[in-house]
């Protein structure tokens, strides 16, 4: 992780309690099973009350700037952030810490400018390197709660379960096409691998053109450095669906409070539902993720 932003994390625990030990109490679980060339596929399943707001927000909501949560003069008063500047593109963020936080080290990297939520892989590439965490993308119709300002976010790679099931896949089954669908993960995902003199954008339109795929609006995606290859590393999830229909079941019991965006997508399945958390079976994960 970089220094620059271990040092944000320390000096914003510092302020108040309010900003320490969100993770303390939140309930998780492990599924685990078998994929299809006997490779293993890891879900995390995490009760996290605090992100009802996310889970139940509204697809393609729209905020003025004077209401906009991440607009700087809305932020609360003791968030502190460190400025970030693309260098390829000129466009300016604040990193925060997100107050919300799914995983530890939860990074929300908020344009300057209120603007629409679209993707710029030349930007996450470069979050990606100077961060050295993995930063992700939710498309303004799949998982970005504030669609109508432009954010990333980011979380330490290690919290990523697809990272290491596609590394034990490829031991058994070496995926070589670049960019290529990954077989084998059990969801739609485009997995690509970029140099730092690479331009992903590039990249990501014409993967976009070869799939038919129109905008971004219904797309996740995830990127991270890794030191070993001096690599990037994309995972690329075109979403037919975003919530599924035991999201909007009417019988309480049946209901699976799951709206899967690039963490679920990842393999951290997220719900602020008790009912939820104890009764979703590891079928339903797996049905909830092979269709989103």
């Amino acid at each position: 992780m970089n220094k620059e932003i271990e040092q944000l994390i320390k000096r914003q625990e510092a302020v108040s309690e309010e900003w320490r030990d969100k993770l303390i109490g939140v309930k998780q679980k492990q599924f685990v099973y078998t994929g299809i060339y006997g490779n293993l596929i890891h879900y995390t399943l995490q009760c996290n009350t605090e992100r009802i707001r996310s889970t139940m927000a509204k697809t393609g909501a729209v905020a003025s700037p004077d209401k906009c949560r991440l607009c700087a003069e809305n932020r609360p008063s003791d968030q502190l952030f460190v400025e970030w500047q693309a260098k390829k593109s000129g466009n300016s963020f604040d990193i925060l810490i997100n107050p919300f936080p799914i995983f530890p080290s939860h990074l929300t990297i908020v344009s300057k400018t209120h603007r629409s939520q679209t993707i710029d892989a030349r930007d996450m590439q470069e979050l990606a390197f100077y961060s050295r965490m993995a930063v992700f993308f939710n498309g303004a119709d799949c998982g970005a709660s504030i669609p109508d300002h432009m954010h990333y976010q980011a979380a330490p790679v290690e919290c990523f379960n697809i990272i290491q099931d596609v590394e034990e896949l490829n031991k058994i089954r070496a995926h070589t096409t670049n960019p290529g669908w990954l077989y084998g993960i059990e969801r739609d995902v485009i997995r690509l691998i970029t140099s730092e003199d690479d331009d992903p954008s590039s990249y990501l339109e014409h993967i976009m053109e070869v799939i038919e795929w129109k905008n971004d609006r219904m797309l996740n995606v995830l990127v991270y450095y890794d030191e070993s290859s001096s690599h990037f590393c994309w995972y690329i999830f075109p979403r037919r669906l975003f919530r599924p229909a035991c999201f909007f079941e009417e019988n309480e019991e049946k209901r699976r409070l799951v709206s899967p965006a690039t963490a679920e997508m990842c393999g951290v399945i997220v719900t602020p539902d008790i009912n939820t958390f104890e009764n979703i079976t590891r079928e339903e994960i797996h049905s909830i993720i092979y269709n989103s």
